[in-house]
């Protein structure tokens, strides 16, 4: 482990945890000094996240940036929020566990969980003006080569249930719109709960659920690092996604972060600012 490099990571997560992630993380009620020490802890366990530091420090501040404004842990092991290396970059993805735990900050929904089915259960499953879903599990084995279907189910506080059916073959036609397909996708021996695919199904639903803005601001983003972005910090420190091999800039209004630069100077402005779709040729 390159100690000076940890301890120039450290420094610089000092500076964000005063000027910014305070007030992002506040918020959600967590600690940033709670959150820092996750991070340093993560980075410190992962030579490939100390590398990616080294050589793109804002894909992972932007990353970072990211996972406190939308309130998530940034423990690999708590399962909300992950920071894949990927090409001397990070690419931030919110895990089976974020997503859960983003939707059910939303009052209205109860419950949200996602099952499997596999051949020889009993699973029926009806759309239309009055949805009907009834699964009896029968297999035994139950493994990618046996699965079926994924489904997943939010209960509302009203009593409606809402749901959501994926087949297999709908689960790799989303997974083909992937620029990297996460390797535990029907990977037996690392992901035998299936949790790739019950993600899939239940990301699927949240887009048909009611979400506050820290929500819908995720699973945007995971969507746009799933088609092949991934956070940067531009010119003025705000983060934005970046594409490769784009050439086109594409601008959307939404609540991120103040300017790096402008820590120094105590002028933050969180409320403000511009999510960019952009290129790193267009920072260049």
């Amino acid at each position: 482990m390159n100690k000076e490099l940890v301890s120039k990571f450290q420094s610089d997560m000092s500076l964000y945890e005063n000027k910014v992630l305070t007030e992002l993380l506040t918020q959600h009620g967590i600690r940033p000094a709670q959150f820092v020490q996750i991070m340093l802890t993560e980075v410190k366990k992962s030579p490939k996240m100390l590398e990616a530091y080294q050589q793109n420090p804002s894909s992972l501040f932007a990353s970072i940036l990211h996972c406190a404004e939308i309130g998530l842990s940034p423990s690999q092991e708590v399962g909300e929020f992950f920071f894949i290396p990927y090409k001397g970059h990070i690419k931030p993805v919110v895990g089976y566990k974020g997503l859960c735990t983003l939707i059910l900050r939303n009052q209205n929904v109860k419950v949200i969980y996602a099952e499997t089915v596999h051949r020889g259960d009993d699973f029926e499953w009806e759309l239309g003006l009055e949805p009907k879903l009834v699964h009896r599990p029968k297999n035994l084995v139950r493994n990618s080569s046996t699965l079926s279907y994924v489904y997943a189910i939010a209960k509302l506080n009203n009593g409606e249930n809402v749901f959501k059916v994926m087949s297999v073959q709908e689960i790799r036609s989303v997974m083909a719109t992937m620029k990297q397909v996460n390797e535990l996708y029907f990977d037996d021996t690392k992901d035998p709960m299936m949790w790739m695919p019950k993600k899939t199904a239940i990301k699927q639903l949240s887009k048909l659920l009611p979400k506050d803005y820290y929500g819908s601001t995720a699973i945007a983003i995971d969507d746009k690092v799933e088609g092949g972005g991934y956070l940067i910090l531009d010119e003025d420190g705000k983060p934005v996604v970046a594409q490769q091999k784009s050439v086109s800039v594409k601008k959307v209004k939404t609540n991120l972060y103040s300017a790096i630069n402008n820590i120094a100077k105590d002028d933050v402005d969180l409320h403000n600012a511009t999510e960019t779709v952009t290129t790193e040729e267009d920072l260049a």
